[in-house]
């Protein structure tokens, strides 16, 4: 009696571990991107930036804006700021999780945007002749690894619409780092696709347009666009990540506040006019933000356009974006004279898109948390792993121990047994996956902010020890209990089972959440 009692309180710790480790990584998943959020606060005078600001107005679209906000509220919808500036008027503005007109936060990829804005002034100033100059032209005194007669055709217009070809054998939208210059790297790597006919989100190749702009105007990229973007528009103290050789990304890093994100949107509503004066050109503006993506081009990655792709922007019909990471976006819609901005925590990368289109269709259907898609995803895959050892449970009591065991020919009793030995790996061992899935994001992120919780990760190894053991125990309990078995022995059958139940369902869930990211990067 004594020893079943040490098995049962082995087995309710092992109970008690996963579900405090599981309440815990659901109350501190959103910290996991907390590095994603901001460099602090900047010096930022709002009255003196350049808008105009009347939070007060109506406009032509001001009930479906309100319903908007009030749908973030409801829905708990990660923002970190959202403001709308209706024909040159900031008319609402929020800011959410301490966030301020003053916090400047990383955009992420709507960088590649601004990217593009700097090609085009480069064009204008006559220092780039144009999109279709190859890139290799830049870099006369260069010799670069697998040089090829696709390489030497790859221009800037394939580099602006993700068309290059360029392989690195991996997917690049993440931009892992890399040693010495962004731009060489990506020029030293093989172009195994030939140039525009093939669509790949590529945020490495971007940096091969800041380094030509740096080449050709004898100026840091940074000097440039202080120059002849950002000063004209009124943004002071820009922060843009750079990588070891001290180029500015092309692709991602560039970190602004909000209201300066939104000033690029209404640049581009103004036809590239900032105050009276021609920042870039009007064709620039309209060639940009043209879908440019080539008939039946090859995706070779998940991410893909769900409209078209013009110049390192996002094009929809009626409507185009700079769309960075995590919902960072500027949405321009010209017909209706607004820019949209919006700053985010959303994983998803689906939320600022969704609610963006339910304003325009006004059937706002809010937005739901990433894990509440997870848990929808899973149940039906809980009942059929559940099935599924049930059927190995039964075989294995049936026909493979069956003389060990009393009520060896009731299949009823059986049956009731497998279920039970079953439902404990399923659903504990499906707990223990969210941990899992908690410290492989911590491991993902690292690099960039280092691991956030190390001791949830020694403990999370330390319950699959602890869940593995107990279903040991738990099993060899059971089958006492029920059938009377005769357990000597029985060790050599349980514990490969158990493991392998262990590792099948942590593989088999932690699959699906991996699923679940793709759709969304996509």
């Amino acid at each position: 009696m004594r020893d079943i009692n040490k098995h049962q309180m082995f087995v309710v710790f092992t109970i008690v571990l996963v579900l405090s480790m599981t309440i815990y990584s659901n109350a501190h998943f959103r910290d996991l991107f907390s590095y994603y959020e901001h460099t602090g606060d900047k010096t930022y005078d709002p009255n003196d930036d350049g808008w105009s600001v009347d939070l007060d107005a109506s406009f032509e679209m001001v009930d479906q804006f309100d319903l908007m906000l009030e749908n973030i509220d409801e829905y708990e919808y990660p923002a970190n700021s959202v403001i709308v500036v209706n024909q040159g008027t900031i008319v609402r503005e929020r800011y959410y999780n301490d966030f301020s007109y003053s916090t400047q936060f990383n955009t992420y990829s709507v960088t590649k945007s601004f990217t593009s804005v700097l090609v085009g002034i480069a064009i204008d100033q006559g220092i780039i002749d144009s999109v279709d100059d190859p890139v290799v032209s830049f870099f006369p005194n260069t010799i670069f690894d697998d040089d090829s007669p696709e390489k030497q055709s790859v221009t800037i217009k394939h580099i602006l619409t993700m068309t290059s070809g360029f392989d690195y054998g991996v997917d690049p939208t993440f931009a892992p780092p890399v040693d010495g210059s962004m731009a060489m790297h990506v020029l030293n790597s093989p172009v195994n696709r030939e140039p525009g006919t093939s669509w790949v989100y590529d945020s490495k190749a971007p940096s091969i347009l800041t380094r030509i702009i740096e080449i050709q105007s004898n100026m840091s990229l940074i000097d440039f666009a202080n120059e002849y973007l950002f000063g004209p528009l009124g943004i002071q103290e820009v922060a843009w990540g750079t990588d070891d050789s001290g180029l500015a990304y092309g692709g991602f890093g560039l970190y602004l506040t909000s209201r300066e994100m939104a000033k690029l949107g209404q640049l581009f509503l103004q036809e590239g006019v900032w105050n009276g004066e021609q920042i870039v050109a009007k064709e620039w503006v309209q060639e940009s933000t043209l879908d440019h993506m080539p008939a039946n081009v090859q995706f070779v990655y998940s991410v893909r356009p769900s409209g078209g792709y013009g110049y390192l922007w996002w094009i929809y019909d009626g409507f185009y974006t700079a769309s960075g990471l995590h919902g960072q976006r500027i949405i321009v819609h010209p017909g209706n004279e607004y820019a949209l901005v919006f700053t985010s925590l959303d994983v998803t990368q689906e939320g600022a898109d969704n609610l963006h289109e339910s304003l325009l269709d006004g059937d706002f259907v809010g937005w739901e948390e990433p894990m509440t898609d997870f848990y929808k995803r899973s149940a039906p895959y809980l009942i059929l792993l559940l099935l599924f050892f049930a059927t190995t449970n039964f075989a294995l009591l049936k026909y493979g121990i069956n003389q060990r065991i009393s009520s060896k020919g009731k299949d009823q009793d059986i049956v009731l047994t497998s279920l039970g030995l079953s439902t404990y790996p399923v659903f504990v061992g499906f707990l223990a996956t969210l941990s899992i899935v908690f410290v492989a994001l911590d491991l993902f992120f690292a690099g960039s902010r280092g691991i956030l919780f190390p001791k949830f990760q020694w403990l999370t190894w330390i319950m699959l020890i602890m869940l593995t053991g107990s279903m040991v125990v738990l099993d060899g309990a059971w089958l006492k209990y029920r059938h009377s078995a005769d357990l000597a022995g029985l060790s050599k059958i349980i514990v490969p089972k158990s493991i392998f139940f262990v590792i099948l369902t942590v593989v088999l869930f932690f699959g699906i959440y991996l699923r679940m990211v793709a759709d969304f990067s996509a």
